[in-house]
């Protein structure tokens, strides 16, 4: 396992981004072995091999609320995630696809809201809807990674 870097603090979520993706896949892959059970007859977890790119285009969301009571500090990015999975003799390559929504909060930023999708790879395939993976292993592992950078790099 590779060893991760001190973050370099960053003023903005943007900028702070590329350092968690390039962290991600360490993160996940601990929390998923601590979710494992020590006495299983098949392992069939997921491991994070890489974080792809992050894309800060926000879909418009404004327009689908009603009027806020509060400022809107929400940051969301969409990023997606290669994983492999071993069952048997055979090698599975998943890429999921997330969309996370961020906040900052008096302790740095905070997790909002995670949702994920399975890429499709067959052509006319039904799309899987994207589900809730706030408490999954991506989730805590970015919920792990800020409570990490903000205690490195307090506000």
């Amino acid at each position: 396992m590779e060893a991760i870097a001190a973050p370099i603090c960053v003023n903005s979520f943007p900028e702070m981004m590329p350092q968690l993706l390039a962290d991600l896949p360490s993160y996940s892959n601990r929390v998923i072995q601590r979710a494992r059970k020590l006495e299983r007859q098949e392992d069939t977890f997921s491991y994070v091999i890489e974080a792809g790119l992050p894309d800060f285009r926000p879909l418009a969301l404004k327009q689908q609320q009603f009027t806020p009571s509060a400022a809107d500090t929400t940051e969301q990015v969409f990023f997606s995630t290669l994983n492999r999975q071993y069952i048997k003799n055979q090698t599975i390559t998943l890429e999921n696809h997330h969309w996370l929504f961020v906040t900052p909060s008096s302790q740095g930023w905070a997790v909002v809201h995670l949702l994920s999708a399975l890429h499709q790879t067959e052509p006319g395939a039904i799309a899987i809807p994207p589900r809730n993976a706030t408490n999954g292993s991506v989730g805590k592992a970015i919920q792990l990674w800020l409570r990490d950078y903000n205690a490195y790099c307090p506000e």
